[in-house]
């Protein structure tokens, strides 16, 4: 199941496990199995043609995929989505290429210890469709 509250949940998920915390304003997404997330977005620094999204998950499902960048496009009316990932997360960046999204660049020990790899994702490059309301 989808979900979006309680948002403050989804993104203390999701900080705990890419080592970040967010403060609002924020919105969030979620797949919930049986009680427990098990991926989730987070969204902020929205500047009306871009939004940062924030994403950790154990399991990523295209439903999810579908619901949150039709949120970008749909809800925020965003052309493009930004992404920052450690350059030590191989299975973020993997992730990443499967959304679609492509590098963009790096900033040195943007997490400390560690680069952010910066990438994008336009969505005429979504490789899997949106997820429309009723649909």
């Amino acid at each position: 199941m989808i979900v979006s509250e309680p948002r403050e949940d989804i993104a203390a998920w999701v900080g705990q496990k890419i080592g970040v915390s967010f403060h609002p304003p924020y919105t969030a997404l979620a797949h919930v199995d049986r009680g427990r997330v098990i991926a989730g977005y987070v969204f902020n620094v929205w500047t009306e043609h871009d939004v940062e999204v924030s994403l950790a998950a154990d399991r990523l499902s295209l439903t999810l995929m579908r619901a949150a960048f039709g949120y970008v496009v749909n809800q925020l009316g965003c052309r493009r989505a930004t992404f920052r990932t450690r350059a030590d997360n191989i299975s973020a960046q993997r992730a990443l290429d499967r959304l679609g999204a492509r590098l963009e660049g790096r900033q040195t020990a943007y997490f400390g210890d560690c680069d952010a790899l910066l990438y994008g994702i336009m969505k005429e490059d979504f490789p899997y469709g949106l997820y429309t309301q009723g649909a």
